[in-house]
């Protein structure tokens, strides 16, 4: 719609919609305030402000957090390789998974007691809603895809070596129990910790330093290079590459809903469907 004719004063006119009897014009544009009665008010319409988030400073405590959880992680894992696993390899990837968490989850809890209100519900939005199981799937097949069109371009030179979740688990499930300890890790676990982490402490606050693109771009890299962390040769290169693609799905639910359940049933989803996949083919 153009301005008023020959009036560029801010000021209530005929609404050139057709929808209201005035709006208001002010100055540059026509705003959404709008009357559909006979008084026409003198004082302008204040549009109140949007509340934008800004994610607290904090990236420095991941980067600690991060390498202090992946260090006791490693600690735990070859301190029972070197006993043997006396309680099975399961038990030993949980341990070991505990260990990382817990410098992931410290570093949430140091920032948010430090920066925040000491909620990590409040600080960093990890809300649900029975409606992120429905938006979950749906970003869990989305993550999928864009995972595939991240790898497809990538010659895979290396084609005779299993891919890195489909060996690893090989490895440890050897009955139902152990596949019942895997599943807690991957589908409810991960999902839970990694989101707080990477999707409640990094990513809002490149967003903020950043813009929500390159934010969003920036922390799907760190979360997929994370993975690194599990490495089995070269092929865990495109593993990377897969869970950064699936990143990009995870943080863009996370930036529009403002909320990490969307985002967490999607990763629980996508690791889900992962899991299956393997099982059913181990």
């Amino acid at each position: 719609m153009s301005g008023p004719a020959g009036t560029p004063v801010p000021g209530w006119y005929p609404d050139p919609s057709g929808r209201q009897k005035y709006r208001w014009w002010d100055g540059a544009r026509w705003t959404a305030y709008a009357g559909d009665d006979d008084v026409r008010w003198d004082e302008a319409p204040v549009e109140p402000e949007r509340e934008v988030e800004t994610g607290m400073p904090g990236l420095g405590a991941a980067a600690v957090g991060f390498v202090g959880g992946g260090v006791v992680g490693l600690v735990i894992a070859l301190a029972l390789r070197d006993a043997g696993y006396p309680l099975g390899r399961a038990f030993a990837l949980a341990t070991s998974e505990l260990g990382l968490w817990s410098g992931l989850i410290g570093a949430c809890i140091y920032v948010s007691r430090r920066q925040g209100t000491g909620s990590l519900v409040r600080d960093f939005h990890w809300k649900f809603r029975w409606s992120d199981i429905g938006v979950g799937f749906a970003g869990s097949i989305a993550g999928r895809v864009v995972s595939a069109a991240v790898i497809a371009p990538i010659p895979m030179p290396f084609p005779h070596v299993q891919n890195p979740d489909r060996s690893l688990f090989g490895r440890v499930t050897t009955g139902a129990w152990s596949w019942a300890v895997v599943a807690v890790i991957v589908c409810v676990g991960a999902p839970l910790v990694e989101e707080l982490f990477f999707r409640g402490l990094v990513q809002p606050r490149l967003v903020t330093l950043l813009g929500p693109v390159r934010g969003i771009v920036l922390a799907s890299i760190v979360f997929g290079a994370a993975h690194l962390i599990a490495w089995q040769g070269p092929i865990t290169l495109a593993y990377a590459l897969a869970v950064a693609g699936a990143g990009l799905v995870l943080g863009t639910l996370r930036h529009l809903s403002g909320r990490l359940g969307p985002g967490t049933a999607a990763h629980a989803l996508f690791n889900g469907e992962a899991l299956l996949a393997v099982a059913l083919l181990t």
